[in-house]
């Protein structure tokens, strides 16, 4: 780690000072496989050659981690049983956001979710704590919706914790003849994930996780009949089968010698402040250049703010730990900015802060996943409020390939890489 990725640093400090470091969105590949650390999920692994992986405490520990894991889908095949039972109830099920769902797709059809971002870490050994596969996956933007009458449950925008072998989701409700939500929207445990059954399919710069079952938790049950006005859907009840693939690209494979770790599985709010740099200000001015917020994104005195919808943050005491000893990401959905000059304009929204690598990526126009900004945070303070994490004095600095997009914009050499955005003020809140 270079002395200018200290973002993860500063994250690292914070555990050091007692507090509750923040970061975000790890696990992809590993997040519904580490079901099987839970419950009746003991059962070693099976690889795709059918041979066991190998024993609890027998060699050295290895750890294949995966820094950071985006695209692909995570598919559940719904238990036939369940789709009747709930048709039977006069429920009908469809999909929210980017979710596919196809109701022909066998007994009882699939569903499936872009994986939206994440971290993985899988131990080869299976006593490893808290799991012998860490981290957590993001399913930002898509959703499974249920509708009975005029009452509409959404639960949408999914998070595994593969330590607590749970899925949380937010769960919102509203009118069945709209695609409005007006009902209180919370984050809750939604899915238990079995494990038991898992085979990890390893390939090219993939890996498949296939044979999870997914049930209803007694909270999610609950909400379920007290919207419906049943008492019929019940705890345990099985939503399918789970299938996940995710892209492996970047993973690393190393001994896991002195590697504890402080694990924050979920963010849940606060956000991240950009005081913009003056003369920055002064030079887009003179190119006739503003910048605006968009979706939940807000303005104020020189001040952007993002509000913090997901995050997740592993940081390890062992700093030669790679890919890096802090691993996460903060997640920044529906909020952006808009650059507009002499009728042109691009967008920017959807920051995802890797604390590991020092950089915010963001979807630039159409493209997603641009890295946006370098983090320099050689400056950066830490501190804690109220159960929150604070960093302060991170400086945020256009990368080439946003100062290149800037360019196609307004027009050649308007704008350089390294142009120093502003200052960083970050508030996380971890869950619980």
């Amino acid at each position: 780690m270079t002395p200018r990725r200290h973002p993860a640093q500063v994250l690292s400090a914070s555990r050091v000072a007692g507090s509750r470091v923040a970061a975000v969105a790890v696990a992809v590949a590993t997040a519904v496989s580490a079901c099987s650390t839970s419950g009746s999920s003991n059962a070693p692994a099976t690889r795709s050659d059918g041979s066991a992986a190998p024993a609890p405490g027998v060699g050295t520990d290895t750890v294949i981690a995966i820094p950071y894991i985006h695209g692909d889908r995570t598919e559940v095949v719904l238990d036939a049983g369940t789709v009747a039972a709930l048709t039977g109830l006069g429920v009908t099920l469809g999909k929210s956001g980017a979710a596919i769902l196809d109701l022909g797709a066998g007994p009882g059809g699939t569903i499936s979710f872009p994986i939206t971002s994440g971290y993985a870490e899988v131990h080869s050994d299976k006593s490893a704590t808290p799991g012998y596969i860490q981290g957590s996956i993001q399913h930002a933007g898509s959703g499974l919706t249920l509708t009975r009458g005029a009452s509409k449950v959404r639960l949408a925008d999914f998070v595994v914790d593969p330590g607590n072998s749970m899925l949380y989701g937010t769960v919102s409700t509203g009118s069945s003849t709209d695609d409005t939500e007006s009902g209180h929207t919370v984050t809750v445990p939604l899915l238990d994930l079995d494990g038991s059954a898992l085979t990890i399919t390893a390939g090219a710069g993939t890996i498949a996780l296939s044979g999870t079952v997914a049930r209803l938790t007694g909270g999610a049950a609950q909400a379920l009949d007290r919207a419906f006005g049943t008492s019929a859907i019940t705890p345990g009840t099985p939503l399918g089968v789970v299938r996940l693939t995710a892209s492996t690209k970047g993973s690393t494979q190393y001994a896991a010698s002195d590697t504890a770790a402080s694990t924050l599985p979920r963010l849940v709010g606060e956000s991240t402040q950009v005081t913009v740099d003056a003369g920055t200000a002064a030079a887009l001015e003179s190119l006739h250049v503003t910048i605006t917020p968009l979706g939940s994104a807000t303005a104020q005195n020189g001040r952007l703010t993002f509000p913090i919808t997901g995050g997740f943050a592993t940081v390890h005491q062992n700093m030669s730990y790679r890919p890096g000893w802090i691993a996460g990401s903060v997640v920044h959905q529906g909020s952006g900015l808009r650059f507009s000059g002499a009728g042109k304009s691009l967008e920017v929204r959807d920051f995802v802060l890797d604390p590991g690598n020092s950089m915010l990526s963001a979807t630039v126009g159409t493209q997603p996943e641009v890295p946006l900004l370098f983090l320099d945070g050689r400056d950066v303070t830490v501190s804690t409020a109220g159960g929150n994490v604070v960093l302060d004095g991170t400086r945020a600095e256009l990368t080439a390939q946003a100062a290149q997009a800037l360019d196609a914009t307004f027009g050649p050499g308007a704008i350089s890489a390294g142009l120093l955005l502003g200052t960083v003020h970050l508030v996380a809140k971890p869950a619980g």
